[in-house]
């Protein structure tokens, strides 16, 4: 094979349409067209290569997007409530009051316990004093939880009352107390209708501050846990605080008292408070697409109202709680934090992005709430994160239940697993049903495991497995978490159900795989990727070929006139140049 020259002589002469142009003499000054080291191939076999190259990387990069689905560009700062489904981890397991099944609910001991055994949050009820100081307690009446009745023989008989805002209900309403005679009190056991908790600890321990439980657990991610070992740091982190205001309008009618600016005010004036509960302005701020951590404090209440409330005051008073070095931190390049200014690309404010230290705020449904007709309408209209459904919301009727009919049972179940689907992928919100307790409801235990389950794990693998949950209130955290570290793979479910079978109906029979079936979506995401990148190949080769062919060389349209400059062709021995031939 020989490479002539040939000059172009006649300037109105078009050249061939994809003779290939020397613009050596543009780009290399002084070196002729015979050194010139690009031949029209090599050119060809770099640009294509180029192309996969770019696909390639095209590829790479949107392989988490392509999993997860999500939006790449949006950035968040503040931790999700709900985690990624590229995370392979159980729901959270929320400590009802602590560890309320083995010790009396809302005591230092039971938070600490729920914490020793594995719980992602303990779970404080907060309800006001007379002289301001949030105390943790289920009920406005002390009676309930107590020994304020029978306190050295009856000290404080006198102080019973009817509260018009209760429905005049008779009891020893906790804001008519003080901080210092609510510490001569001692807590007992609630549930005590079915036999099988214990009254050994009644009496034994006090009411809690909500400062105290912020300290204890302050102490436990920071002292204790660092000595047993830490959670995975890409799927969980440390445990948190899941905070109920604890009916803030009874309050505000009764004696003029607002708790969520109570509330505020101790988060405010708490030394530990900043870096337990509002570092994850920096924590969980670029967290890739299989990395998770636990919000350190959400805020729950059945009022959405006060939920409103909260996030306008976070807002307004946020630099009461973020410490100034956790806030530099997270700035940005050009810092505009204000009540309306935005830092993400779609230009709609948004809480996860704008401000990272509004703690999730989740909405409290009761049985009647959930059913009703409005209710997502309602939903809708809030700025929150997550809802926590009584988990009569997600169960048969007990009509349904006691009839025995299956079609009914199953029917109830497929709306109930709508009813999760719906709040997932409508509105983006985690579901944290509420309460999971051991006792059987059969053996006169109101809210216990239901009669279509044999067991508080078969209950809850219907809450993990079937529904998909992302979270469960459960009083003994010992059963929640080693249903929740199975998973949901059927061979162990057929394995429980064969031994339980014998006397009680199963729930959920050939339920999807719940925490192992985030491993699939590699797979698509993979195949769909790579589908993805051939396409986009074939149809780059195939776009370049054609504007080659019809004369786009080079940016040259076939109708331009050429300078005259030196053209390299190479001719064969049979006359006829490469370049035709390959056309």
């Amino acid at each position: 094979m020989m490479r002539a020259k040939n000059t172009t002589a006649d300037t109105k002469e078009k050249p061939s349409r994809c003779s290939a142009v020397n613009h050596s003499r543009d780009y290399f000054p002084g070196q002729s067209s015979k050194s010139f080291p690009f031949s029209r191939n090599d050119s060809l076999q770099n640009g294509k290569s180029l192309h996969l190259k770019a696909l390639s990387l095209m590829f790479i990069l949107s392989l988490p997007n392509a999993i997860e689905g999500s939006d790449s560009s949006k950035r968040i700062n503040r931790c999700p409530l709900r985690h990624s489904s590229t995370i392979s981890r159980p729901p959270l397991i929320l400590g009802h009051r602590g560890a309320s099944f083995h010790l009396p609910e809302h005591s230092l001991p039971s938070y600490r316990l729920a914490l020793e055994l594995g719980a992602d949050y303990i779970e404080p009820d907060l309800v006001p004093t007379s002289d301001n100081v949030l105390v943790a307690l289920h009920h406005v009446d002390l009676n309930l939880t107590t020994n304020v009745h029978t306190y050295n023989n009856g000290q404080f008989t006198s102080r019973a009352r009817q509260a018009p805002s209760n429905n005049d209900e008779w009891g020893y309403y906790v804001h008519d107390f003080t901080w210092d005679e609510l510490q001569l009190l001692s807590v007992r056991q609630r549930f005590k209708e079915s036999g099988a908790r214990s009254e050994y600890f009644d009496d034994l321990f006090g009411i809690p501050s909500f400062s105290q439980i912020v300290s204890l657990l302050h102490d436990w991610n920071t002292r204790e846990l660092p000595l047993i070992g830490r959670p995975s740091e890409k799927t969980g982190g440390v445990p948190g605080l899941y905070v109920e205001l604890k009916r803030s309008q009874f309050f505000q009618e009764d004696a003029n008292i607002s708790l969520a600016e109570m509330f505020l005010d101790e988060l405010a004036n708490h030394p530990k408070a900043s870096e337990l509960l509002f570092d994850h302005v920096t924590l969980c701020e670029g967290l890739r697409y299989d990395e998770y951590r636990v919000p350190p404090l959400v805020i729950q209440s059945f009022e959405g109202d006060i939920l409103e409330y909260l996030r306008g005051r976070f807002k307004e008073r946020w630099m009461d709680f973020v410490e100034e070095d956790a806030l530099l931190s997270s700035l940005p390049s050009s810092p505009t934090w204000n009540d309306d200014s935005t830092d993400n690309s779609t230009g709609v404010e948004d809480d996860e992005v704008d401000h990272p230290w509004i703690p999730p705020l989740v909405l409290l449904v009761d049985l009647t709430t959930c059913q009703s007709t409005e209710f997502w309408f309602e939903v809708g209209k809030l700025h929150i994160q997550g809802l926590g459904p009584a988990k009569e919301c997600l169960l048969p009727s007990p009509s349904d239940i006691q009839s025995g009919n299956t079609m009914y049972i199953d029917r109830a179940k497929r709306l109930a697993s709508e009813w999760v689907a719906k709040a997932h992928s409508i509105h983006g919100l985690a579901v944290h049903p509420w309460t999971v307790r051991l006792e059987m409801e059969r053996h006169g235990s109101a809210g216990g495991v239901p009669e279509i389950f044999s067991s508080a794990e078969e209950e809850l693998r219907y809450y993990f497995c079937d529904l998909k949950v992302d979270g469960i209130f459960t009083e003994n955290i010992a059963a929640a978490t080693i249903v929740g570290a199975e998973g949901c793979d059927d061979a162990i479910k057929d394995d429980v159900k064969s031994q339980e079978a014998a006397e009680w109906p199963q729930v959920g029979k050939g339920g999807p795989v719940c925490v192992k079936e985030e491993r699939s979506l590699w797979f698509f995401g993979l195949a769909f990727g790579a589908i993805g990148a051939f396409v986009g190949s074939v149809m780059t080769c195939y776009l370049s070929g054609l504007l080659h062919k019809r004369g786009y060389c080079g940016g040259v349209m076939p109708d331009q006139a050429l300078s005259p400059v030196e053209v390299i062709t190479t001719t064969t021995e049979d006359g006829i140049d490469d370049e035709s031939e390959m056309l």
